[in-house]
């Protein structure tokens, strides 16, 4: 029986090898790249990552789906020439953020959120809610609250054990701590989150964390000095050149302790790429992760992710009130402190441009994109009876909100995530592992994130 045992791996290491060269004896040399790391995702912290580990003295290559690089900071021309965002469109103040603009001799400003004013208003029937309606958010007793949890920006520092506090559901939590007066204001920071009085506390609290709310409040958030958060990435991917396989997908990977190699579906015909190492930036859905050839390790844990909906748009043609930023609140308080069941849109900004406006729309699950157009579509004509609102820029963000129910968490999930780090010489960023903002994304690939994969 040992016997068998052992001539049966011999087998398996055989057949192993055996199919890797067959992989590789099937590319010729102009379709096969090495290189020190390949990259799997080119939005914010893939890009990031990217041209960090390429200034340390790293080669690199980086493989992403969409045509440009910076995954959901996107900027739209509009048709007077300007610039509009329907992402990311500031960062908070720190060094990280500092340091990556400048990389690409980009200036920046202090931000100014477009628009002259909010206004408040069910838009399932149009009518605005008067004034004093919904209560003076106290976002001073709420960075007292988060004050207690100091570790909340990076999931590598959450303590073991979590504080059973941040398990609660939110609703709870704010309940338990008196934040009822700004319940609705951070369910508008934390809009991808589906249903956020329902998700444990961890997950809102690390959306609106100390930094973002004192960024938030003070008016300390940073963008190109051209309100153009997209320039950065274009610049990147200039710099990259080749090296960014956009319009790009992975097909197949095979990954070892030593050595990693990827087959990669590129506008040019497949490519095999053979690294010694695997960055993976894309949420760790177990459907985008399939091709990676995920073990039973890995997919026992990724499995485990929930995630959300979300999607942003652009309109114009919308027939509202100039310059105002809309948010769609209930008039009767209720047990979502006045934020209205999902599927919802949730709110509506006045953008750069005067005739385009920025949507939001959030849901539990993913909808089919001719459902999510025709609700906001709906939404825009009640409020501006008469109007003839057009979608010019759809994006389907999801998955959002990645996580995991509060009995996992109490049970190990992260420590058990963050053990898979440099696991199959594979190694992981994004919001699932550190923090929904660039800013804290940013600050870990450099403190972090790149100093343990040049060890």
């Amino acid at each position: 029986m040992v016997r068998a045992k052992i001539l049966f791996g011999t087998l398996v290491s055989w057949a192993s090898h055996g199919l890797s060269a067959s992989v590789d004896s099937s590319f010729s040399a102009a379709d096969t790249i090495q290189r020190d790391v390949v990259v799997v995702g080119g939005g914010s912290s893939g890009t990031h990552a990217a041209i960090r580990l390429r200034d340390a003295g790293k080669t690199v290559v980086v493989v992403e789906k969409q045509a440009q690089l910076g995954g959901h900071v996107k900027t739209f021309t509009a048709s007077s020439g300007v610039r509009v965002n329907y992402g990311p469109s500031n960062f908070q103040n720190n060094t990280a953020v500092v340091d990556w603009f400048s990389r690409f001799n980009i200036p920046l400003v202090q931000y100014q959120q477009p628009g002259v004013g909010d206004k408040y208003a069910e838009f399932s029937t149009g009518k605005e809610l008067a004034n004093g309606t919904l209560p003076s958010p106290d976002f001073g007793a709420y960075l007292q609250v988060l004050a207690k949890f100091p570790y909340l920006e990076d999931f590598s520092q959450l303590p073991d054990p979590i504080p059973e506090d941040l398990l609660l559901p939110f609703g709870q939590f704010v309940e338990k701590y008196n934040l009822q007066s700004v319940a609705f204001t951070i369910a508008q920071f934390a809009t991808s989150n589906g249903n956020i009085f329902e998700q444990p506390a961890l997950y809102i609290l690390k959306v609106a964390d100390a930094p973002y709310i004192q960024a938030t409040i003070s008016g300390g958030a940073l963008a190109p000095a051209t309100y153009d958060a997209q320039s950065v990435f274009l610049k990147a991917q200039e710099y990259l050149g080749s090296d960014a396989l956009v319009s790009s997908t992975v097909s197949s990977a095979t990954r070892s302790n030593t050595s990693v190699s990827v087959v990669v579906n590129t506008p040019n015909g497949k490519k095999l790429i053979k690294a010694k190492k695997l960055l993976v930036t894309m949420p760790p859905t177990t459907s985008n992760l399939k091709p990676l050839g995920l073990d039973s390790r890995e997919s026992g844990i990724f499995s485990k992710f929930q995630n959300k909906a979300f999607y942003t748009v652009l309109l114009n043609q919308t027939g509202l009130a100039e310059g105002f930023r809309y948010y769609n609140a209930k008039a009767a308080a209720g047990s979502t402190y006045h934020v209205p069941s999902l599927p919802v849109l949730q709110f509506i900004w006045a953008t750069k441009d005067v005739d385009t406006y920025w949507a939001w729309y959030s849901a539990a699950s993913e909808l089919p994109d001719a459902t999510v157009k025709a609700n906001i579509i709906k939404d825009f004509k009640t409020l501006a009876p008469g109007s003839d609102p057009q979608i010019v820029v759809f994006s389907n963000a999801g998955p959002s909100g990645l996580g995991v129910s509060a009995d996992e968490i109490r049970n190990g999930f992260y420590k058990n995530l963050l053990a898979l780090q440099g696991y199959r010489n594979t190694w992981y960023t994004g919001y699932a592992w550190v923090s929904d903002h660039s800013a804290g994304l940013w600050n870990h690939t450099d403190a972090e994130l790149v100093p343990r994969m040049l060890q």
